[in-house]
């Protein structure tokens, strides 16, 4: 998706999550969302993206799968270089976050369980050759 048409295409979905406290139709209808707001790796600047979580045992952790292209999402670049980040879920305000990018073995083990929940994701991670990162986020 080109940068324009992407912009945009969240862009109403972060509107739409606002509007709808959290819920989002189209592609994502019945898909637990949140939206993620990190700092810019080189800008500096504010991002907010929807994003997919998955709540597995309490804890809740986001992939960033981009549906399987040869690139992370921006999001991933930005969470890498500041950790601290805010997120919304549903009709709840903005709370703060860290996140905490899974070594190897704990990403393996939980992205079994997205797949399983979720099994796009299985396909998304045959369309790559990266791995797929998955990041957990905790109150900060």
């Amino acid at each position: 998706m080109a940068d324009d048409a992407e912009r945009k295409f969240n862009e109403h979905n972060i509107e739409e999550f606002r509007r709808n406290g959290g819920k989002v139709g189209g592609q994502f209808e019945g898909f637990p969302l949140l939206l993620l707001t990190s700092t810019g790796a080189k800008s500096g600047a504010q991002r907010v993206n929807p994003v997919a979580y998955f709540d597995i045992d309490g804890k809740i952790y986001i992939v960033g799968s981009a549906a399987g292209r040869d690139q992370s999402p921006a999001w991933v670049h930005n969470l890498r270089a500041h950790p601290s980040a805010s997120i919304e879920i549903g009709s709840d305000p903005a709370r703060p976050v860290t996140s905490r990018e899974l070594p190897r073995d704990e990403r393996d083990a939980i992205y079994r369980i997205v797949v399983q929940r979720a099994p796009g994701f299985g396909e998304y991670e045959k369309r790559t050759d990266r791995v797929i990162p998955v990041f957990e986020l905790n109150a900060a």
